[in-house]
């Protein structure tokens, strides 16, 4: 039954947003770790279908012992006919390890792709550097769904040419206005959020997991045809007693690429301003107001089950190409 409802909506927005210009995206996320991160990559592409959005370029923040993870960037952008998109990856990782991702091997080794080993590709901050220096001025937008190393990396190495190209850098992070222990991405690399934090040029939106937390995506796919990567994902990625797939799990990244793209839209978010971000060398966050730089973060407005809709929508479109 929910085809019927999902399919025609997403064709009317793709006429509602025709005449828009996409948002140009650089994808920095995790990849390794959790299969949100593949949901928000098939969110990217879907909202790519509608002409929303146009993927620059695909970083992973985290090294993954598989192997493995370009390998499923390639596997979803390939199913979403994007296979070509560059794809780099850090090769030191988050600085605290892992276990091997419950699906980025089986996407490599079941779905087509052309990416090789992740420590055969492209360096994150080189396809950084290439890709932003090809854009105009004030035109690209970053989403960032994981470990802020790649971006700590990019603002050490390059803070001229983030300075020119950037417009925005979306953040899944943290929580707000503050958390009791670390978030998991935010203690991925802590030194990295404390650099970005302080000397990241561009505004900054933050999404901290509270948002997420309020949300299950996943189950959608149950209805999506099993050549699709991302319903894969979540069939493999466990979660409580069962599977992804079963009854959903917390959205947090298909969350920020929705913000990245469409922005923070009055129906659905309040916007706080007048502040900043702050996280301490443990990864705890917290939100001041004693020095306002260009920060914003993010709560939900009303039901979050109305988001969750949109959400599952684009996660369960399928592809145009």
């Amino acid at each position: 039954m929910r085809s019927f409802l999902i399919f025609p909506a997403l064709l009317l927005l793709a006429a509602v947003n025709a005449a828009a210009e996409p948002v140009k995206v650089i994808f920095d996320t995790d990849m390794a770790n959790d299969c949100d991160d593949a949901g928000a990559l098939a969110v990217l592409n879907a909202l790519a279908d509608l002409g929303e959005a146009e993927i620059l370029a695909v970083v992973t923040n985290r090294k993954d012992p598989s192997n493995a993870s370009a390998a499923a960037v390639d596997a979803i952008n390939t199913w979403y006919g994007r296979g070509d998109i560059p794809i780099g990856t850090d090769k030191d990782g988050a600085k605290v390890g892992g276990k091997p991702s419950s699906y980025c091997a089986a996407l490599r080794d079941e779905f087509p792709h052309d990416a090789r080993p992740d420590d055969e590709m492209p360096d994150a901050l080189d396809i950084y550097r290439d890709t932003l220096k090809k854009q105009p001025d004030g035109s690209v937008v970053i989403c960032s769904v994981g470990a802020l190393s790649n971006l700590e990396d990019l603002i050490r190495a390059e803070p001229e040419l983030v300075q020119s190209k950037v417009k925005k850098l979306l953040v899944m992070g943290g929580g707000f206005p503050r958390t009791h222990r670390p978030e998991t991405n935010i203690k991925l690399d802590p030194a990295s959020a404390v650099t970005v934090a302080n000397e990241w040029p561009t505004p900054i939106l933050w999404q901290g997991y509270e948002v997420g937390g309020a949300m299950d995506n996943g189950a959608e796919l149950q209805d999506a045809p099993k050549e699709n990567p991302v319903r894969r994902s979540y069939e493999l990625r466990p979660f409580h007693e069962g599977r992804s797939i079963d009854h959903g799990k917390p959205n947090h990244d298909l969350a920020t690429v929705l913000l990245a793209v469409r922005g923070a839209e009055e129906e659905y978010w309040t916007v706080m301003k007048d502040g900043r971000a702050v996280f301490d060398s443990d990864g705890n966050s917290e939100w001041k107001r004693d020095w306002n730089k260009r920060h914003e973060y993010v709560r939900i407005k009303g039901h979050p089950r109305k988001l969750e809709k949109v959400l599952g929508n684009l996660l369960a479109a399928p592809p145009k190409k």
